[in-house]
């Protein structure tokens, strides 16, 4: 029998006879409210009227329940015609007047609820999906359980749980005479737009799982289903019967909104399989979305769908679908159509849905394993950018540092920023003892511990001054036991050897200091008389030419990154004068760019450009924090002037500094070369990220380099980027062993040939001058005399870049000898 439609007291019904046997009723009450529809920190409203309005019914003989799930609300009963009747009439008068007398009760009730909830996979996958809103949210505890006060549930009910945002289905034949379905007017409520944690797909996470599971988003089809049926049993074939690693295997299909589903596989295993079955379990994926599925298979899972549509309980489960589609804007259907549909699936439906499950993939695994598979990228468990504000520090622990600021907080770990803004903040929990955890809405946590802090308390004034009022959860007070000590005065720290007075610092001091000897300091490696003139009265503490000659470069991306360079150096220490004028004006691009510059600047010198194992875990804490500040005003800087690149080539530095992942720097190269593919200082930055000691390799460094080349226009001096990549890939034990690099007939050759690209055609540029000094360097290490003097006589007495000469301690004297040498 088909479901039919029809209406009582303005609420949509459908019916359809009975399936189950006997005169049973059956019947389901759904209301288009779940949690998606809460906010974290008010979480747990629907679960209190569902309750409440359940409650009001009383004690009866027969059975009723409620359940609230993501997107509805559903109160179901069964039992003979008259009783199921009473009840729905019933449960719409509760709806309307809650008893709201019994709101504590039912708050221990459903405390008691939660301690047993399990979230479980699925849970998780949502979690890190979505993040701490919409569709992750039934992930979380329902945290505003405390907080809901009488007018909170009432004025809940009233607005969801009205008669236009209300669908009834009953199983077991027509209305049962005398049902009124007495609710409050309104109006159907939309589906939330669902919120996002994964800038990316596909990505992976890892777990306290003991398998592997995979979950996708595709659109709501029958081929999906059809898709989930085809996975399940081809996992069980693979994985069970024929491998032997897995015991369980699992597919699941569950619609996500009218035109959206979600698909979940899962597999278990022992831990000594698991990277096997890893493989093998993306295997079946893979095959899925590379050829299409066999007529036969398909048409094995096909004729179980018939069978099942066929079946007591699907005929039973239609007219309860067709409410839940009614309220999600999903068509129904007739058995016929759907039928017909099911008919009309072709094998390569199912390869389209493969396609979607791997493009939008979440892959979970176990801890400590990888993926092994590049296409997968890990799903963001650090933020990119700091928020602007005070800085803490610990005395006991220096790698750890929090950012307190009107913005919001930023933890600091290393280099590992945590960033929970209170624009895009989901919860504040606030217990009495001080403690706050704020919760962003990409599911990003920051817990502050005022103990563990030396000004504890006044970290956590500032961040209930700014907290937005709506996302703060009061919890209650903790177990004494539970709150940390504050630790002992932390040990003096271990000797710098780069501190000021260090027999290395004073060593190479003396070595630095030869170049006073050479004569009158040399000019710098660009002609630019705005330049000159504005960078001694920044030096002097003016900056207002500085900010001037940069506001008349806003179309001239390359003349803005030489002046950005050459302000940056002028203007170290003086970052929190810039950061006042920052504050005056927000919406001013070029001093944004400028402190973030001069943040990235002042950071690196704190560091020192030494290795890495002369540096103490202090200087490398102090680092990473003035590090972390230079984030956001780059950032607001590319904002507020979308066509500059040269805020994407500073971010591009600051996120090398900060170790950020690969992927993140790809995108912010992505991001300059966009605006500006030759940009010159964008290759330089590129070239050090791509370098084996950095983030790429040598293959890698050399790729790029010598496709710049090929890519550059003639007499675009970027082409000096095959230089800076030679010398990085060169080894570096010895000046011997670096000639000899560079004087290698292909190496050589390259350089030549980026040089002549170069020298082919007449076009000014800003970096002229460098770039004579770099292949000019290279040719003299090479020793190609004669190159080397066409292009050191160019630069005359100007100041040589530091990457042209090799890292070299006095790359003054170095040039000096070289021009003399070569005749230049």
């Amino acid at each position: 029998m088909e479901v039919v439609r029809t209406e009582i007291d303005g609420v949509p019904v459908f019916w359809t006879g009975g399936g189950t046997g006997g005169d049973e009723y059956r019947a389901a009450l759904v209301f288009r409210v779940g949690r998606a529809d809460e906010t974290l920190a008010r979480g747990g409203l629907t679960h209190l009227v569902e309750h409440l309005a359940l409650h009001a019914v009383g004690e009866t003989e027969y059975h009723y329940n409620g359940a609230v799930d993501t997107n509805t609300t559903m109160f179901v009963t069964h039992g003979e015609a008259g009783k199921v009747a009473a009840f729905l009439t019933s449960l719409c008068d509760s709806l309307r007047e809650l008893p709201v007398d019994r709101l504590d009760a039912e708050k221990k009730i459903l405390r008691t609820e939660a301690e047993s909830r399990d979230t479980g996979l699925a849970g998780q996958m949502l979690l890190w999906r979505y993040g701490a809103a919409t569709y992750g949210l039934p992930a979380y505890d329902e945290h505003g359980l405390a907080a809901h006060t009488a007018e909170d549930v009432q004025a809940w009910a009233a607005h969801w749980f009205t008669r236009q945002n209300a669908a009834l289905a009953i199983v077991g034949g027509p209305p049962p005479d005398g049902l009124a379905l007495r609710l409050p007017d309104g109006e159907r409520r939309p589906l939330p737009a669902p919120s996002s944690a994964l800038p990316y797909t596909p990505a992976y996470f890892t777990a306290n799982v003991k398998g592997v599971a995979l979950n996708g988003v595709v659109p709501r089809t029958i081929a999906g289903t059809l898709y989930a049926g085809v996975l399940r049993r081809r996992l069980h074939r693979v994985l069970r019967r024929d491998g032997a690693l897995s015991y369980t295997t699992d597919v699941d299909y569950a619609p996500r909104d009218g035109d959206t589903a979600h698909i979940t596989a899962f597999a278990d295993g022992l831990a000594e399989v698991r990277p096997e079955l890893a493989e093998r379990f993306l295997a079946e994926f893979d095959r899925m979305a590379a050829e299409p599925v066999g007529a036969d298979e398909l048409a094995e899972v096909a004729d179980a769908a018939r069978t099942r549509a066929a079946s007591d309980d699907g005929r039973a489960a239609r007219a309860v679908a067709h409410s839940v589609d009614e309220l999600l804007g999903h068509r129904s259907q007739t058995v016929e159509q759907y039928l017909a549909d099911l008919d009309a699936v072709k094998p390569q439906d199912l390869q389209d849905v493969g396609r979607a499950v791997l493009d939008g993939a979440l892959l979970m695994l176990p801890h400590e394993q990888e993926p092994g598979d590049a296409r997968f990228r890990p799903a963001p468990t650090a933020s990119t950018i700091a928020v602007d504000g005070r800085v803490h520090t610990r005395p006991d622990e220096p790698r750890l540092s929090l950012v307190v600021g009107r913005e919001g907080v930023t933890s600091l770990t290393g280099p590992e920023l945590r960033t929970v803004r209170h624009d895009a903040c989901a919860a504040v929990l606030a217990w009495p003892d001080g403690l706050r955890v704020l919760i962003g809405l990409d599911g990003l946590t920051v817990a502050v511990e005022p103990n563990l802090w030396a000004d504890g308390a006044r970290i956590v004034a500032e961040i209930d001054r700014h907290a937005p009022a709506g996302a703060v959860v009061r919890m209650p007070a903790r177990p004494a036991e539970h709150v940390p000590e504050r630790p002992e005065a932390a040990p003096a720290p271990e000797e710098d050897p780069l501190a000021a007075e260090s027999p290395l610092t004073r060593a190479v001091a003396a070595v630095r200091g030869l170049r006073g000897r050479i004569g009158s300091k040399p000019g710098p490696a660009w002609d630019d008389a705005a330049l000159a003139a504005a960078l001694p009265a920044v030096r002097g503490g003016d900056l207002r030419p500085g900010l001037d000659l940069l506001a008349r470069s806003r179309d001239d991306a390359e003349a803005r990154s030489l002046y950005v360079e050459n302000l940056t150096d002028a203007a170290l220490g003086r970052g929190a004068d810039l950061a006042r004028l920052a504050a005056d004006a927000p919406g001013d691009p070029d001093v944004q760019l400028w402190l973030g510059a001069v943040r990235v600047g002042e950071a690196w010198k704190a560091r020192t450009g030494y290795r890495a194992e002369y540096i103490t875990r202090e200087r490398f804490a102090r680092f990473w924090r003035l590090l972390a500040l230079a984030g956001g005003p780059l950032q607001k800087a590319a904002e507020l002037l979308p066509a500059d690149p040269v805020p994407w080539d500073h971010l591009q530095r600051y996120g090398n500094g900060l170790q950020l992942e690969r992927h993140e720097l790809d995108r912010m190269w992505d991001e300059l070369k966009a605006r500006h593919p030759s940009l010159y200082a964008g290759h330089v930055t590129r070239v050090q990220i791509l370098c084996a000691k950095w983030k790429g390799s040598d293959a890698e460094v050399l790729g790029f380099a010598e496709r710049t080349v090929a890519d550059a226009e003639p007499g675009d001096p970027v082409t000096a980027v095959l230089t800076t990549a030679h010398m990085e890939v060169a080894p570096d034990e010895s000046w011997e062993m670096l000639d000899a690099y560079m004087a290698r007939p292909e190496v050589h050759a390259a350089v030549v040939g980026a040089a002549d690209r170069w020298l082919a055609a007449h076009r000014p540029h800003p970096r002229d001058l460098e770039a004579h000094h770099f292949f000019g360097a290279a040719f003299f290490r090479a020793g190609d005399r004669e190159r080397a003097r066409r292009h050191l006589s160019r630069v005359g007495r100007t100041a040589p870049p530091l990457r042209a000469w090799g890292y070299a301690p006095d790359p003054d004297r170095l040039l000096a000898r070289a021009r003399r040498e070569v005749g230049a």
